[in-house]
């Protein structure tokens, strides 16, 4: 007579279950970078969805639109960092985020610094800069720093920062 076991031993167990301990601490390091990346590029993509969203408001109401930094006017906080406190799609050019607000952005978690010539851009009726300049903004963040070029035409496109410029 032959009798057959089933299941497994507590020290089959005990081996399982190390193993896959030592390969959630392995990769858990990784994990992080790739959740803080992932972070850092929803961040630039709204900082660039609120460029499109400025555009396309100025056609819709056939009249300047702004993005706005948050708290543009106020000279006692860091002036090099202007968008890195959030910002505003508004109607008109009022210099901060009051009046016509069609949307807010709050603050980017985890960014050092967006830095930008100026605190503002505008569109005009057309969707193009209203001053016919070209605007960057230069979004530092711990590992992906990128460059947001917007063109006179109003189209903003990502690109690599220059080593140095963060």
């Amino acid at each position: 007579m032959r009798l057959s076991m089933y299941g497994m031993t507590l020290i089959e167990l005990v081996l399982v279950v190390a193993l896959i301990g030592t390969g959630i601490l392995a990769a858990a390091p990784s994990f992080n970078s790739i959740v803080s990346k992932n972070q850092t590029t929803t961040q630039i993509n709204e900082l660039v969805t609120a460029i499109n969203l400025a555009r396309s408001e100025a056609s819709k109401v056939s009249g300047v639109v702004s993005l706005q930094a948050t708290n543009a006017i106020d000279n006692t906080i860091d002036n090099d960092n202007e968008f890195g406190r959030g910002w505003c799609v508004v109607v008109g050019n009022p210099g901060d985020c009051t009046g016509d607000i069609i949307r807010s952005f709050p603050a980017p978690l985890g960014v050092d610094a967006i830095n930008s010539e100026s605190d503002s851009l505008q569109f005009n009726a057309f969707g193009a800069m209203h001053d016919n300049s070209t605007r960057t903004f230069i979004f530092c963040a711990p590992g992906k720093d990128r460059l947001i070029t917007v063109t006179p035409v109003g189209r903003s496109k990502i690109d690599n920062v220059a080593p140095g410029d963060c």
